[in-house]
């Protein structure tokens, strides 16, 4: 499974470039919607009760649909999607198990004003945070582990968008992305590198 995530990120990276390549750069600020598409890498610290650490990296997939409400501010849907990480009992780093993250958060996002086509933004929004955790056997006899948890998760970052032609822009963004309450033990830094289509 992570082949095939790492295989998809790659493609997506290679048409992001394509686009780059051909189109020629005129702003994008007057469409009103825009969906995308990107690869992302996290780093990843899960500390379940203080048993099973996962502090591993991972290649994952992001897609995104936005609304611009003003020249400077639009408003954003994310859902993320990680998967696999693996990660060792703390006592025993012999014993391991494997996790999947996803998350689907709603967030406001500011632009810079006057800076096209070019425009750095900063992001913050509140979502959802899910993980399934797939633990070998022994883990399972040693510990009670929950094998899946919802909760309500924040996410702060910053990046820049660029407008390659009327209807493409490419994307890189960096965030922090941390769960509260049932899921308060996992957080991760994001990489993003997309493209999204405006109309």
């Amino acid at each position: 499974m992570l082949k095939i995530i790492r295989r998809s990120s790659i493609t997506i990276f290679l048409l992001i470039g394509c686009i780059v390549f051909f189109a020629n750069s005129v702003n994008a600020e007057e469409k009103k919607f825009y969906v995308g598409v990107g690869g992302s890498y996290q780093w990843i610290n899960f500390d379940y009760e203080d048993a099973i650490d996962w502090d591993e990296s991972s290649w994952g997939i992001n897609a995104k649909f936005g609304y611009r409400l003003s020249p400077g501010v639009s408003f954003q849907f994310d859902v993320d999607y990680i998967p696999e990480v693996e990660g060792v009992l703390k006592s025993v780093p012999s014993i391991d198990g494997e996790v999947e993250v996803q998350t689907a958060i709603l967030s406001f996002k500011g632009y810079f004003p006057n800076s096209r086509p070019v425009k750095p933004f900063v992001i913050a929004g509140v979502g959802i945070l899910h993980y399934d955790i797939d633990p070998n056997d022994i883990a399972k006899s040693l510990f009670e582990i929950d094998d899946n948890d919802t909760g309500v998760c924040f996410k702060v970052g910053g990046g820049t968008d660029v407008f390659i032609n009327e209807s493409v822009s490419i994307g890189l963004e960096v965030s922090y992305t941390a769960g509260t309450d049932k899921v308060k033990d996992v957080e991760y830094w994001n990489f993003i590198l997309g493209a999204a289509y405006h109309f």
